[in-house]
């Protein structure tokens, strides 16, 4: 990261389509609405399966964007979700978006201060999030501050980092992302994403896990 300076201009986003186009960027034969339509309750699945998100009880979607699984988990559960995402227009999309009253969105900024209040949830999730984050380290520590003991966390994520740039590309720092989970948090599952879903060349450089807090 020694010659390329990070910038997260790319997630200000003007509307929701070109948000939809930076969540789920075309990938191997897949464009954003067939990521969106076919991945979308796939995840929903697995994170039901993991986690058992409960009727009630709280879940961060971290990096939510305008709020994609956010939706689907709470028409999926009953789970109240606060979403949460470093970027102002990504954060500003999604309460129209999800249209519920279930969900609210924050800055990572303020959910450190509802940590420090006291705040925790119950779950928490972050897909295709953290290869992107600036420090990974420090927002695994955030997740885990914000979380109640045992609870559950769900992570998709790049074997690789994908840093975005001001000098117009993504930049592998060479951070372990799934080592620093596992430091922070007890893995509970884990493996590839499902071959009939997501495609191989997607599949073999990305992982999915899930953790107890």
């Amino acid at each position: 990261m020694s010659e390329v300076t990070y910038s997260r201009a790319v997630f200000d986003v003007p509307d929701e389509a070109a948000a939809k186009r930076i969540i789920l960027t075309p990938e191997f034969g897949q464009d954003t609405d067939e990521r969106w339509d076919r991945e979308t309750p796939y995840l929903v699945e697995l994170i039901g399966n993991e986690l058992a998100p409960g009727r009630d009880k709280l879940l961060i979607d971290y990096g939510c964007g305008i709020g994609r699984l956010s939706k689907a988990l709470i028409a999926a559960y009953g789970c109240r979700v606060l979403g949460v995402d470093i970027s102002d227009r990504m954060r500003a999309l999604a309460p129209d978006y999800v249209q519920s009253p279930m969900f609210s969105v924050v800055s990572p900024h303020l959910l450190h201060t509802m940590a420090d209040s006291g705040m925790r949830a119950d779950y928490a999730i972050s897909v295709w999030v953290l290869q992107h984050v600036l420090n990974p380290a420090m927002d695994i520590g955030l997740l885990k501050r914000a979380m109640r003991p045992d609870g559950g966390v769900f992570v998709v994520n790049l074997k690789g980092r994908a840093v975005p740039t001001a000098e117009g590309r993504w930049a592998n720092d060479s951070l372990d992302v799934r080592a620093l989970l596992d430091e922070r948090f007890k893995p509970v599952a884990g493996g590839e994403l499902d071959e009939t879903v997501i495609p191989t060349e997607t599949r073999q450089i990305t992982f999915w896990a899930s953790y107890t807090s």
